[in-house]
């Protein structure tokens, strides 16, 4: 069998990874659950108490392939100013758990784990940690936000979260989402547009999610990223997407950090009005920015200003006045 190009690229983004310092890692975060991840060293070893840490960002991926490919152009440049972590979510890549829940809070929750167990040994209070989430995670950096911020009321210290972006991740989400985005896809659900079930399912999703698509992808490619990115726990994706919070009465309330939205502006999965009303929901610290002539993945599709709004949020001092606006 010859070198497919799926193949080719898993190699092209892990190096994309290597090379902005990150190594591969993994922990049982308890006697059910093991999270693989992707960490600057540092943060595997013990810190020195003669040199000032960095600050720490965790990226947390959505719903598709493996992490490497949501977040390899992010990678390098976020690695010049901190400290990355890029967990694979549970039932993604060789993250598992035996634990029967399925949500994006039990994921956050595996991760606040991860966090503060002492299986990431550089992560300690003196440790700033930004979170950034696109799409299903972003909705589990929302409830970690919440999770490390409770951990760190109830016991005093711990892991600091610093500041949160959301991108592209609809945590106002309802049944009339559900109804309206399988209507907009064709698809005969939502779970079989998040989770396709066979290589059309993916032709579908890769519509829906980009702007302006290539519209002729060789059948050998999407067979080989289905089978090698998608066929894997299936079952269990579809359940995570029916445990999605949202649609189980949640209320979204504001973050006591300041929050970036980042939204592509033809993103027909999650139609960008639906970054405004995040935006109401969550108060005064948030903040949007619609990243012109993109789609569901503006940090794949406009790779130089989704890294320079991110950076700019990530980098600049904390503030108390926040806005609603658009990217320039």
């Amino acid at each position: 069998m010859g070198f497919d190009m799926v193949s080719l690229l898993d190699a092209f983004f892990r190096r994309a990874f290597t090379s902005a310092g990150l190594r591969p890692g993994s922990a049982a975060v308890d006697a059910d659950t093991t999270i693989h991840f992707w960490a600057h060293p540092s943060l595997l070893l013990q810190p020195s108490d003669q040199q000032q840490p960095r600050p720490v960002v965790v990226l947390i991926h959505g719903f598709g392939p493996d992490p490497t490919w949501q977040w390899a152009a992010q990678a390098g440049p976020l690695s010049r100013h901190f400290d990355l972590l890029v967990p694979a979510l549970l039932f993604f890549g060789a993250s598992a758990t035996r634990a029967p829940a399925r949500s994006d809070a039990f994921q956050a929750a595996a991760l606040a784990a991860l966090l503060t167990g002492g299986h990431v040994p550089g992560l300690g209070a003196s440790r700033t940690v930004h979170l950034v989430g696109a799409n299903y995670g972003g909705l589990v950096a929302y409830h970690l936000a919440r999770e490390l911020e409770q951990q760190q009321g109830q016991q005093g210290g711990g892991v600091r979260v610093g500041k949160v972006t959301l991108c592209d991740a609809d945590a106002c989400w309802g049944s009339e989402d559900d109804r309206a985005l399988a209507a907009r896809s064709g698809a005969a659900d939502v779970a079989e547009l998040l989770a396709p079930g066979d290589t059309r399912a993916v032709r579908r999703r890769w519509m829906m999610s980009a702007y302006r698509p290539f519209k002729h992808i060789p059948g050998c490619f999407l067979r080989d990223l289905f089978r090698k990115h998608f066929a894997d726990n299936r079952e269990e994706k579809m359940a995570l997407i029916k445990g999605i919070t949202a649609r189980e009465g949640f209320e979204l309330t504001p973050l006591p950090q300041e929050v970036l939205i980042i939204w592509g502006e033809f993103d027909q999965i999650y139609p960008v009005e639906k970054a405004h009303k995040m935006r109401e929901k969550l108060g005064e610290k948030a903040t949007v920015k619609v990243i012109p002539a993109t789609g569901h993945l503006p940090q794949q599709q406009d790779i130089k200003r989704f890294n320079r709004v991110l950076l700019d949020f990530l980098l600049q001092p904390s503030s108390t006045s926040n806005g609603s606006a658009a990217a320039k």
